[in-house]
């Protein structure tokens, strides 16, 4: 094995590595995400601050995470002579002519995991969103009705209702 071999095969064991810390704080991510939606629903404002704030930091990290792993992802075509590692594919086929099977298995199945947890962390995000678009429209109509006017619904040109006031 030459040294080219030897420092391909260390980068590609720190690309799966950060592959791993991907999914974890994905998972993490998706734990913040359900927890948003308990405090939303139990209108726990103070929790839900809390919530978002470490949802903040985990988004952080995983920036942190995508920078190494673009950075080591750079390395590694350079190793194996890529001109521009833009597709996971493209850098897992070229480990795998470099005979780095179990290597390019394990990344497979990982990114599988991740991009799992990806879904359901936006599906999470959509209910969330869901959920304060309806508090907000009843907040307005709330403070409408105090304000002494009245409150009324016409559709938009969508078919859609839309709020108005009188």
């Amino acid at each position: 094995m030459d040294n080219n071999q030897i420092e391909l095969k260390f980068k590609t064991s720190s690309f799966k590595q950060l592959w791993f810390e991907f999914v974890e704080k994905h998972t993490e991510l998706y734990e913040k995400t359900c927890e948003e939606y308990s405090h939303l629903l139990a209108s726990e404002l103070d929790e839900l601050e809390q919530t978002v704030d470490e949802k903040q930091i985990i988004i952080q990290h995983i920036n942190k995470l995508e920078r190494s792993r673009n950075e080591v992802a750079a390395e590694m075509a350079t190793l194996m002579k890529i001109e521009k590692p833009e597709k996971l594919n493209t850098m897992l086929n070229k480990l795998e002519e470099h005979k780095m099977d179990s290597e390019v298995n394990e990344i497979k199945k990982l990114n599988a995991v991740l991009l799992d947890i990806i879904e359901k962390i936006q599906e999470q995000n959509k209910k969330n969103q869901i959920f304060l678009n309806k508090a907000i429209i009843s907040l307005n109509e709330l403070r409408a009705s105090f304000s002494g006017k009245e409150n009324y619904k016409t559709y938009s040109p969508s078919g859609m209702t839309r709020s108005g006031l009188t």
